[in-house]
């Protein structure tokens, strides 16, 4: 009596292990991506770890079972599957960074957008984003409010302001700024803004 034999050849060599990869490579990098953009990334909470490697091992297993039924387990590796594949993957990650960034805005980045960019109320004064010499940001636990030093605007005959404009920020990096103290607040107001 003979025993039939199942035919593995077409398994071996085949695109599938590298396109489910590729796959759990581009959802974890992803991931990692949106926690720092988030700001969330260096908390040191073990829920990071476990969102990176959930998603990970979502990609792997997702890509497995859509590439399978696409039937790339039949499908030899070649050149140019494992070329579209790393393309693929990195055109992921980069439109997961270009969605992130303008969910989850750099202090700069929304100070430029709501206060001292082109079109903004502190745009043409010496606390606008051609002219303010400096940010401060906090890092890591620190409450300290974001500070904005004045510069000398190009042609003008006034003299520079000397008051710095504090301005809290939220971790969430959601909301709007506010101002941090009474300077800060009558500073806005005395250039109209808000």
């Amino acid at each position: 009596m003979t025993h039939p034999t199942v035919d593995r050849s077409a398994t071996q060599g085949s695109a599938l292990p590298l396109l489910a990869s590729v796959c759990a490579t581009a959802a974890a990098a992803a991931a990692l991506v949106v926690l720092a953009k988030a700001g969330t990334l260096l908390d040191r909470r073990p829920w990071t770890v476990l969102l990176v490697v959930a998603a990970g091992m979502l990609g792997l297993v997702g890509g497995w079972w859509v590439f399978r039924l696409m039937g790339f387990d039949r499908r030899r590796l070649t050149i140019r599957t494992t070329v579209a594949a790393l393309v693929i993957g990195a055109t992921m990650v980069w439109g997961t960074n270009a969605v992130a960034s303008q969910v989850w805005k750099s202090a700069w980045q929304r100070y430029t957008d709501e206060l001292g960019g082109s079109g903004a109320c502190l745009s043409g004064t010496p606390y606008g984003e051609r002219w303010a010499s400096a940010i401060t940001m906090t890092v890591g636990n620190d409450d300290r409010p974001m500070e904005v030093w004045p510069g000398t605007v190009e042609g003008s005959t006034r003299a520079t302001p000397t008051k710095v404009l504090r301005l809290h920020f939220d971790k969430s990096r959601t909301r709007p700024l506010t101002p941090a103290d009474a300077s800060s607040r009558a500073l806005l107001d005395s250039y109209g803004c808000r």
